[in-house]
């Protein structure tokens, strides 16, 4: 049994997917992506967390103090009648580092790690504006695809209708109303998957922003194309390592790593602490037995030198070393890769624009040669099979020139993020080409 579907019924499916809002743009998206996104909101707490790192490196090299109180009661058997006594001791003591080379280490350590998490949350931010382009342009080219294919599944309904009527009159056979049927058959099958296709780019776009992507102001008809500035690829990638984020935070992994060497190699180095303090005895015990009361102050240095560890020192300082050689080639990997996402990019904006233009170009001449058939159809050298395919040609045609126009707009931004300097200035020029 062969099952239709109905116009209604393809409205109510696309109308399930929707809840009905005020029309939002880019910069609405971002901003509520920014306050409901739970990747972006996790970023901001590994950088509160990260910074950290800078105050406990800074920390050991700070003076410790510490405060001491002691009671303890005593019960002696020898010699004969010594009565039960109490004896408390408190106490106040300082520590300053003088020379420990593995905590200086360490305070440079908790600098570029405090850093790093700088980098790691600038560089989510910018991810974030991406996303939210790339989310909202979908939405808007799933939205393209539907309405383009619902024209040319009526296109097919009305050939459909023709036909049937022209086999009742005896005009046409019976295989043009079949070869039509075929056609709004699969243009059905067509729009039920640019409907599902639609419904899954909203709810992507509802994740991210917590807003209903039911009502997003679609791009204005005209498009300013922009070339790169500076208009040479090897301009942008000099670029790569003083701005692109991951660049920066492979750079200060190295630094740590030729830190840590330092720290192991501190094991073998002596290490000098400055001590004060402030001790009083008191004992309950008669003088008579010996009790006193005692107090006092006390300063000095402690100096401590490694003698032998059994070769962990020397195992430490090869197993750093190694790490900082991987770490080296980390940075390596990430310094290649951002240069080839700045060409990709770079590729994109101005590779992109010639796109759009030619897209545009296909555009005017498929319409053209729609009109051209519809007239030759009318004079009786074309048929309104050859009128389905043109009209066909219109609709694919201007479905590629918003995905063009699309791909444009986000390499834009890609370009300006592998180089580490994508703002929301740059999310708000392109909300500008919206529609009002």
């Amino acid at each position: 049994m062969k099952t239709s579907f109905s116009p209604r019924w393809l409205a109510l499916m696309i109308a399930v997917t929707t809840t009905g809002a005020g029309a939002a743009d880019l910069m609405d998206a971002w901003r509520a992506a920014r306050d409901y996104d739970s990747g972006i909101a996790s970023s901001r707490a590994r950088r509160e967390a990260g910074v950290e790192a800078r105050v406990q490196g800074r920390a050991p090299l700070l003076p410790q103090i510490n405060g001491s109180y002691s009671a303890t009661r005593n019960y002696p058997k020898t010699p004969n009648g010594l009565p039960d006594y109490t004896t408390r001791v408190g106490g106040i003591q300082l520590t300053q580092t003088v020379f420990d080379w593995a905590r200086f280490a360490g305070y440079s350590i908790g600098e570029q790690q405090a850093l790093i998490a700088d980098d790691q949350l600038k560089a989510a931010d910018q991810d974030l504006i991406v996303r939210v382009a790339r989310a909202y342009f979908d939405v808007l080219l799933a939205e393209d695809t539907l309405t383009y294919t619902r024209g040319a599944k009526d296109a097919f309904a009305q050939s459909l209708a023709e036909a049937k009527k022209r086999f009742e009159v005896g005009s046409a056979t019976i295989v043009d109303t079949n070869e039509a049927q075929a056609n709004f058959d699969n243009a059905v099958a067509v729009e039920i998957q640019a409907v599902n296709d639609l419904a899954i780019k909203r709810n992507a776009f509802l994740l991210l922003t917590n807003l209903p992507g039911d009502s997003l102001k679609p791009l204005a008809p005209k498009l300013p194309l922009e070339t790169p500035s500076p208009a040479n690829v090897d301009a942008w990638i000099s670029r790569v390592d003083g701005g692109n984020l991951d660049v920066a935070v492979r750079r200060k992994q190295v630094l740590i790593a030729d830190k840590s060497i330092d720290v192991s190699r501190a094991g073998h180095l002596p290490t000098l602490n400055l001590n004060a303090g402030w001790q009083k005895n008191d004992s309950n015990l008669s003088p008579l037995f010996g009790g006193n009361k005692t107090e006092g102050n006390s300063v000095g240095l402690t100096l401590t030198i490694p003698l032998f560890a059994g070769g962990g020192v020397q195992s430490q300082v090869r197993e750093k070393a190694a790490l900082r050689d991987a770490a080296r080639e980390d940075l390596e990997t990430s310094r290649r890769t951002a240069e080839q996402q700045v060409r990709t990019a770079y590729l994109g904006v101005t590779a992109g624009a010639s796109q759009v233009v030619a897209r545009q170009n296909v555009v005017k001449s498929v319409e053209t040669q729609l009109a051209s058939t519809r007239l030759g159809r009318d004079v009786g050298v074309r048929t309104s099979l050859d009128v389905l395919n043109a009209e066909q040609s219109v609709f694919q045609a201007r479905r590629d020139l918003a995905q063009a126009k699309y791909a444009y707009l986000l390499s834009r931004l890609q370009l300006a993020q592998s180089v580490g300097q994508l703002e929301t200035q740059d999310l708000a020029e392109i909300n500008r080409f919206l529609a009002n």
